[in-house]
C-alpha cells in the first residue's frame, strides 16, 4: 500500500517541482484502464554558459498506471558535434546528431504538459524510435541517429514534429521563426495553448 503512494508522490516531485512554470491541458477524450498518459513539450535554458543560450527543447513521456507505478522517459534531438559546428550548421552542411534521453533538468524549464489518449501517445512515441529498430536492424537501447541542421532539424525540429501529432486532437502549435531559440519558441507555444 505505502510503495505506490511513494511511488506517486516521489514522481509527483519529478515531473512538479522542475517543471513549476508549466501549463498543464487536458487533450483526453477517453478514460484508459492502463492509466494515465501525458506528453510534455519542454524547454530549457543552456546551464553551461552565463546567458544561459542557446537552451534546449525536449519531449517529456509520461505513462502514470493506476497502481501508482510511472515511466518517464525524456527525449531530445542534440548534435553529435561541437557547439561550433553545431552553430555553423545554420548556414551550410548538417552535422551528425542524435535522440537521446535526456540527463537532467534545469529550474528556468518552461513545459506544456499535455493529457492524451493512449493511442495519441503511443503515436508520439513512435517518433523517438529508430526505423532500423523498426526493421529489427537495431536495439532498442542503440542511439536513434538524426543529422542535426540547426533551425531545419534540431531540437526544436523535433519537438514540432512532436507536436504535429497532437494537433488533431486540439493542439496549437505555432509557426517557428528561423532565428527562435527554444525558451522562446516554448512561451509561444504555451501562450497559444
Amino acid at each position: 500500500m505505502l510503495k505506490p503512494l511513494f511511488n506517486a508522490f516521489t514522481i509527483s516531485l519529478l515531473i512538479n517541482i522542475p517543471n513549476l512554470s508549466a501549463k498543464e491541458i487536458d487533450l483526453s477524450n477517453k478514460s484508459d484502464p492502463s492509466g494515465t498518459h501525458e506528453v510534455a513539450l519542454c524547454a530549457r535554458a543552456s546551464p553551461d554558459n552565463k546567458l544561459n543560450l542557446p537552451g534546449h527543447a525536449f519531449v517529456s513521456f509520461t505513462h502514470i498506471k493506476n497502481n501508482g507505478d510511472v515511466t518517464l522517459t525524456s527525449i531530445g534531438h542534440t548534435p553529435n558535434a561541437g557547439s561550433i559546428s553545431a552553430l555553423m550548421s545554420y548556414f551550410g552542411t548538417p552535422v551528425s546528431g542524435y535522440l537521446n534521453k535526456e540527463k537532467y533538468t534545469n529550474s528556468m524549464q518552461r513545459c506544456l504538459r499535455i493529457k492524451v489518449n493512449k493511442a495519441d501517445y503511443e503515436r508520439a512515441f513512435e517518433l523517438t524510435e529508430s526505423p532500423l529498430q523498426q526493421l529489427g536492424l537495431a536495439d532498442a537501447n542503440d542511439l536513434v541517429l538524426r543529422s542535426y541542421d540547426l533551425s531545419k532539424n534540431d531540437c526544436i525540429t523535433f519537438m514540432i514534429e512532436v507536436a504535429d501529432e497532437l494537433k488533431p486532437m486540439g493542439l496549437n502549435v505555432p509557426k517557428r521563426g528561423a532565428t527562435d531559440l527554444p525558451l522562446e519558441y516554448m512561451e509561444r507555444v504555451i501562450s497559444s495553448n
